[in-house]
């Protein structure tokens, strides 16, 4: 068997980048109900795994004549899939926090939660930034 063609793996890149984007609008939706809940670990884990496949067939189409513009498409497809994991797992932690805030845990547990935030502000920030 021989492998797919330039023109194939690209068609294929695009399918798992939609597919990817599919993902992520999927486990936003299951984690909007219950960020801690297994389901949307689960829907993250997807979108990590369909994230690592596109970033995979981008890396082979690569050539030595654009592979820098390449790397940067390729790194910045990787940072946005990374960063809304992030995002959604900062949203579970924060789910959780508030739940052990609910039960009387140690104060120390708001500023976990604190942090969780200023790491959503700060991933957005610099994904701002990267595309000015």
């Amino acid at each position: 068997v021989s492998p797919p063609s330039t023109c194939g793996r690209l068609a294929m890149g695009l399918h798992l980048y939609q597919s990817v984007q599919e993902a992520i609008n999927e486990a936003q939706r299951i984690c909007a109900a219950d960020p801690s809940s297994s389901e949307c670990k689960v829907a993250w884990d997807i979108v990590e795994e369909l994230g690592a496949a596109e970033s995979h067939i981008m890396q082979q189409d690569q050539t030595q004549d654009n592979k820098q513009s390449m790397d940067f498409v390729a790194l910045m497809g990787s940072f946005d899939i990374l960063s809304q994991k992030i995002d959604g797992k900062m949203d579970q932690l924060i789910a959780t926090c508030d739940k052990f805030e609910n039960l009387g845990a140690d104060p120390s547990v708001a500023e976990l939660s604190r942090l969780a935030q200023e790491m959503k502000r700060g991933l957005a920030y610099v994904n701002n930034k990267l595309r000015e």
